[in-house]
């Protein structure tokens, strides 16, 4: 575990260049009221490859990440299930709701986990590949390859995250969230990385 307020900055900005590590100082967040006391209480778990990672109070009380280089996208969802449900017999078994029959992690009967972004309402769940399209987006720029997601139930975003700048690379993820299965989400997202790909291979 790994605390904000306590790392250096070099580790700080490893784990940020990693992907490991949220930023923070987000004007947009910040707006929101959910950076207050920044950044005490915040921090990072990872386990030693650091493909298992956990947010802490980054704005949602713990984001679950769970990530790998390559396309073994059952791969690394087993490994998000998996780790998903070793935090919650952890939490049952020895966090505060230990003996009280409580779930440890709350769903809105309707609305599903209620997250800081209202985006995210539902599963919660982001399923993301990053993809070297240079010749795409040369050709088309960010705008038209966003449009292009968007019709296939999709959205583009800058090579190093969301309001990132766009190099030879960008990030393609899920849009929808709410009343759809965590399968379809990851269908949808490789379809259109799929598709992407060809245009790609077509230039």
């Amino acid at each position: 575990m790994f605390r904000h307020d306590t790392m250096s900055n070099e580790q700080r900005q490893a784990l940020i260049d990693g992907h490991q590590m949220f930023r923070g100082c987000d004007k947009m967040q910040a707006a929101s009221g959910y950076h207050v006391d920044w950044p005490v209480g915040r921090g990072v778990f990872h386990n030693p490859d650091k493909s298992f990672v956990n947010w802490i109070n980054e704005g949602d009380h713990i984001r679950i990440i769970s990530m790998g280089m390559g396309s073994d996208v059952k791969g690394i969802f087993s490994r998000l299930s998996k780790g998903t449900a070793a935090l919650e017999k952890g939490l049952m078994e020895h966090g505060p709701v230990k003996g009280t029959g409580q779930e440890p992690f709350q769903m809105h009967p309707k609305f599903g986990a209620i997250t800081c972004c209202p985006s995210n309402l539902g599963t919660g769940m982001r399923g993301s590949v990053h993809i070297r399209i240079p010749k795409l987006i040369k050709a088309w720029g960010f705008k038209k390859i966003d449009t292009e997601c968007r019709k296939r139930m999709c959205q583009a975003r800058g090579s190093s995250g969301e309001h990132s700048a766009v190099t030879d690379r960008l990030g393609v993820s899920n849009w929808r969230r709410i009343g759809i299965p965590e399968y379809q989400l990851l269908d949808d997202m490789i379809t259109c990385v799929n598709w992407l790909v060809e245009q790609e291979d077509a230039l």
